[in-house]
């Protein structure tokens, strides 16, 4: 059953919470039960319970990054879908590209899933097992490349596949930006102007 916006974390969950902060605070290599369990406030040994390899904790975790992470992708095509297209081209690419930013922003703002997320994605090739929730080729990311290109012609803009994923992939481009250089305002990437830019090269709908 996923977890409703009403539901407490279960000890799981909590375990992998903590097992994300470890991540971003002190990197993978930090990252073992007895930290998970410190970090927690649970008694020795709980990690263990529930994640008895470091392979299985790492599982746990890219679990409830990926949950997350559905939840703010959800909410990002929900919002295309509730949005009524502008009249006019440029209010139609104004709109996007504030929608974009909006979804960004709400992933830089869990800036430990982020760390974790981005660190786990660099230590891990494809052939590991958690590739497929970590990487491009996720179940996640697939159905967001699906969606995209219809969702793109109903705001006027006519998007081959490629393109609709490229935009995906460069809203991840400026999230991974804004996370590393979080502390430096002045290297990060005007995520409003660069999808803006990227949609007016994009060929239209003809009326």
């Amino acid at each position: 059953m996923q977890e409703n916006e009403t539901s407490p974390p279960n000890r799981p969950q909590l375990l992998a919470d903590a097992a994300i902060r470890v991540i971003a605070t002190s990197g993978l290599r930090a990252l073992t039960h007895r930290a998970v369990d410190r970090e927690a406030s649970f008694p020795q040994g709980s990690t263990s319970y529930y994640a008895n390899t470091r392979l299985a904790l790492l599982q746990i975790v890219a679990d409830r990054l990926a949950e997350r992470s559905l939840a703010d992708l959800n909410d990002y095509f929900a919002a295309l879908a509730a949005a009524e297209p502008a009249d006019d081209a440029e209010g139609r690419i104004e709109q996007l590209a504030g929608l974009v930013e909006d979804f960004v922003s709400a992933l830089v703002s869990r800036p430990d899933d982020m760390r974790a997320r981005y660190a786990l994605v660099l230590d891990y090739l494809a052939a590991d097992p958690l590739s497929g929730i970590l990487s491009s080729e996720s179940p996640l990311l697939a159905g967001a490349f699906a969606a995209a290109p219809d969702l793109l012609k109903r705001f006027g803009f006519l998007a081959t596949p490629q393109q609709g994923r490229d935009i995906m992939l460069l809203a991840d481009a400026m999230t991974f930006s804004r996370t590393v250089h979080a502390a430096s305002p002045h290297l990060q990437l005007d995520v409003h102007a660069v999808v803006a830019a990227y949609l007016r090269a994009l060929p239209r709908v003809k009326s």
